[in-house]
């Protein structure tokens, strides 16, 4: 079993070394070290302590060649990683409705049933307007029902898109009807006027209304000068925004404009958060 430890995203040749920074990332080379992985960073405790976590997803559709989603063998190790603690669970994602028939497809539906976990579809789910930087965003509620959040993106940078991976993860929570804007095809249409500044905004408004703590990015990922690969380690954080940053750097990406955005913003007060029910 071979596991990193790090107190920041500072990385070297695929070591970590600690800077200044309090959030912390583990690699892992197996699959079969990543509960080693998950206890160290505190997702164990977190669970113990919580009783329940939302798994957050990228399978607003199935994988096809040169559009990996979330590493279906991964999600299987996090969710029965979740069940030796015998809490409740949910995988959740914008799928438009489908989203129970693209878990079938990628062949999860086993393991959701033997440990009893709830399938969410935001698309289907109420949501509240949360205010970030003036642009007004839509979070699911049901976020607010796990006391626990993880995210499990698909790592990529397709040619002619944006870097897509921890942070971008959450342009799919927000229910799509929400976001419509005359006859565009696009899922979101109003996400594409600014994109990046929206990017950004999702992002706030959703830690702001329910933060994710924990974060897993591994198995297959796609960029557009190597093509669809499988990523040499498996990375375990607690910081979105710190885990995109390493990913960046390794991979030698330029940072997307909403990731600097992200760097830069530190004004707490751009967020209005809905008003407590009476």
């Amino acid at each position: 079993m071979t596991l990193s430890l790090a107190l920041s995203s500072w990385y070297r040749d695929w070591r970590f070394e600690p800077q200044r920074h309090e959030q912390m990332i583990l690699s892992v080379n197996e699959k079969d070290s990543l509960h080693t992985a998950l206890d160290e960073i505190g997702l164990g405790s977190a669970l113990e302590a919580g009783g329940s976590v939302l798994i957050k997803v990228n399978l607003a559709r199935p994988p096809e060649p040169g559009h990996p989603r979330t590493d279906p063998t991964l999600l299987t190790e996090v969710i029965r990683y979740a069940a030796r603690f015998g809490v409740r669970c949910a995988v959740a994602e914008g799928a438009d409705g489908f989203l129970q028939q693209n878990i079938d497809r990628v062949g999860l539906s086993s393991v959701i049933e033997e440990c009893d976990v709830r399938v969410l579809d935001f698309d289907l789910e109420k949501a509240d307007c949360v205010v970030a930087d003036d642009e007004e965003h839509y979070v699911p509620r049901c976020l607010k029902d796990y006391a626990v959040r993880v995210g499990m993106p698909a790592t990529s940078k397709r040619p002619g898109m944006t870097f897509s991976n921890n942070v971008k993860l959450f342009v799919g929570a927000v229910p799509r009807r929400m976001y419509q804007a005359g006859e565009s095809i696009a899922s979101r249409p109003r996400v594409h006027i600014d994109l990046h500044r929206s990017v950004a905004n999702i992002y706030r408004a959703v830690m702001a209304y329910a933060p994710f703590g924990f974060f897993v990015n591994g198995g297959r990922a796609m960029f557009e000068d190597q093509g669809e690969i499988e990523l040499p380690q498996i990375l375990v954080g607690d910081d979105a925004l710190e885990l995109d940053q390493l990913v960046l750097e390794r991979f030698g990406l330029e940072s997307p404009v909403y990731i600097t955005r992200l760097e830069t913003w530190q004004d707490a007060a751009q967020i209005h958060l809905p008003a407590l029910p009476s």
